[in-house]
């Protein structure tokens, strides 16, 4: 019923904002469906008997200093997949010659955070922690990362990207105990991919990718299966040890 009310939410209030200025779209439709999901969130645990600290959804002195530090973090993490392609495939970065580079990085910034903030309250607020009462952390963790995967498109591509990258969330979200550091992370690798022109719907590029005509070790789709194997795994990975630090502090 949350995930209806989210996808209710997501066409309703789409349809009510203009097509407007990709940045400024994104920006507000991820804000208002945010405060929007907050205020579904509220009822939600009204009727369980919780509040929004039970779910990680308060805001205190850290979470703005958790916020950047994860930003950057994710930044970083994405950014080191493209150093792969550049160094072992045929890749370059090109420069689309942007008025202002500055001025691109911060709508693109704004617009991607408020995406971000939404996704991550409608995938690892409510939803995760009422999941974990029923199924258990560990089926928490991989329906709900299932249920992202499918929500950005009923293709195999959803189950191998966004899928997998919800199973980092989610233990971002755990082990941080709130949203600040996977809203954080989450809009820092995405961030990277607006700048390089792949997230053009809700904000502008700085770069591009081009292919140069010289011998490299692999192709861009050569490498492409290894790096989503290598995130699966490190996904898998962080929830197994994630769960078992859980179990040792319970026992």
């Amino acid at each position: 019923m949350f995930w209806i009310l989210f996808e209710i939410l997501m066409n309703g209030i789409g349809t009510l904002i203009p097509n407007s200025v990709n940045w400024l779209y994104g920006a507000s439709i991820g804000g208002s469906v945010s405060i929007g999901l907050l205020g579904v969130t509220f009822l939600f645990l009204k009727y369980d008997k919780l509040n929004f600290v039970d779910m990680g959804l308060n805001f205190n002195a850290g979470s703005l200093i958790r916020l950047i530090l994860s930003l950057v973090t994710g930044m970083t993490f994405f950014g080191c997949f493209y150093l792969v392609y550049l160094w072992l495939t045929p890749v370059i970065i090109v420069d689309i010659h942007v008025k202002s580079v500055i001025n691109i990085i911060l709508l693109s910034l704004l617009s991607l955070l408020m995406l971000a903030a939404m996704e991550e309250i409608a995938f690892r607020g409510y939803a995760l922690k009422k999941l974990e009462t029923i199924i258990g952390p560990r089926g928490a963790i991989y329906l709900t990362s299932l249920a992202f995967g499918l929500y950005h498109g009923f293709a195999f591509d959803s189950i191998t990207g966004p899928a997998v990258w919800g199973l980092l969330y989610a233990v971002l979200a755990y082990w941080s105990k709130g949203l600040a550091v996977p809203i954080g992370f989450h809009a820092g690798a995405n961030l990277i991919q607006a700048l390089f022109g792949e997230k053009s719907r809700y904000a502008d590029g700085i770069w591009a990718f081009d292919l140069a005509d010289k011998i490299t070790p692999f192709t861009v789709d050569q490498i492409t299966p290894f790096l989503k194997i290598f995130l699966f795994v490190l996904g898998v990975l962080l929830v197994e040890i994630y769960l078992y630090q859980r179990k040792k502090s319970a026992s």
